[in-house]
């Protein structure tokens, strides 16, 4: 999944969601995915960056779905 800058917002938006209803999202080192996110997030190469590294498959595709439905 890519992202591109139209999708910046909603994408953004749908993963501080998820970061504050569930304090393990991302499944891996969660404390230091959302510092990095908090940096990341403004454009679409490096919020691409950000999934890349610490989504999974089913969260990328979940977040596809919730941006692009």
């Amino acid at each position: 999944m890519h992202l591109n800058d139209s999708e910046v917002d909603a994408a953004c938006h749908y993963i501080r969601r998820h970061m504050d209803m569930h304090s393990w999202w991302p499944k891996e080192q969660p404390g230091e995915a959302k510092r990095e996110f908090e940096l990341m997030c403004g454009l679409a190469l490096s919020l691409n960056v950000w999934c890349d590294r610490w989504l999974d498959a089913g969260q990328r595709k979940k977040l596809e779905k919730s941006v692009r439905g």
